[in-house]
């Protein structure tokens, strides 16, 4: 599978997700993606892409600036 935005090759590997909410924001580590080798865009499959939804919605109401978490961890 080749990158949509500059037709680079994707490779497996675990990055860190960042989400910017009003309130706080939610670093999930190590979270499995595609990433492109040429521009670094990242591809997160809908499983992934389900468990990250889960996870911020479960985290968006903390009264914490700042969460940082694992993926591993976080997912049932």
């Amino acid at each position: 599978m080749n990158c949509f935005k500059c037709e680079g090759k994707l490779i497996e590997k675990k990055v860190n997700y960042m989400v910017d909410l009003e309130s706080t924001i939610i670093i999930i580590k190590e979270v499995p993606a595609r990433v492109c080798t040429q521009c670094g865009e990242q591809y997160f499959d809908d499983e992934t892409s389900e468990n990250i939804e889960i996870i911020v919605n479960k985290l968006k109401d903390l009264s914490t600036e700042v969460t940082i978490i694992n993926y591993k961890e976080n997912v049932a």
